[in-house]
């Protein structure tokens, strides 16, 4: 096995015998991995490659990105993700071929102190000023202070509207409640 990604990348682990995984010190495969439970889960060597299986972690064991539930048969190739630590399964054929899985990542770039908020001058108009600049279609022109107050009216009025719709389906609902339970209380 070989740590591919996370903290102990690079890491290879000779599966010769059952070995447990997580961040208790006392386990065969310590990991620094906050993610990782005390005791994670069990790597056993088989026939074909080797089998995991979870042993009641919180965050769940993932063979290629699969959640297990059970003992899983892995073959070579196959990555086991545990937190943030990523596993590979690696015959000795492939080690000898290429000595490490990992791929080197970029570093991450610190930002520093250029991401800031963008000055009041930068920002886009406020809404009534793009009013002004682009009336739409079914305003009358009035000259710009005109078109302002008509968009505004048309607003109040739109609002009203769907203000009274909201009281009269309220009291539908209400109403039709009210009915099922004299219905309900009637049949009985």
């Amino acid at each position: 096995m070989e740590v591919v990604e996370g903290a102990d990348s690079g890491r290879q682990i000779m599966l010769s015998s059952s070995l447990e995984a997580g961040r208790e010190p006392s386990l065969e495969i310590t990991l620094d991995d906050r993610k990782v439970s005390r005791r994670h889960l069990r790597l056993e060597p088989t026939a074909s490659g080797a089998a995991v299986e979870d042993l009641g972690s919180t965050n769940g064991t993932y063979v290629n990105d699969q959640p297990i539930h059970a003992r899983r048969t892995l073959v070579p190739g196959d990555r086991v993700r545990l937190g943030l630590t990523v596993l590979e399964l690696r015959t000795d054929e492939q080690l000898a071929a290429e000595g490490s899985a990992v791929a080197s990542r970029p570093e991450l770039t610190d930002a520093g102190d250029a991401l800031r908020p963008a000055p009041e001058s930068e920002l886009a108009a406020p809404v009534a000023l793009r009013a002004e600049q682009q009336a739409p279609a079914f305003v009358p022109e009035n000259g710009p202070q005109g078109r302002v107050d008509d968009v505004q009216a048309l607003a109040r009025l739109v609002d009203s509207r769907v203000k009274h719709q909201t009281n009269v389906a309220v009291f539908a609902l209400l109403s039709g409640a009210g009915l099922a339970v004299l219905i309900f209380l009637g049949a009985r």
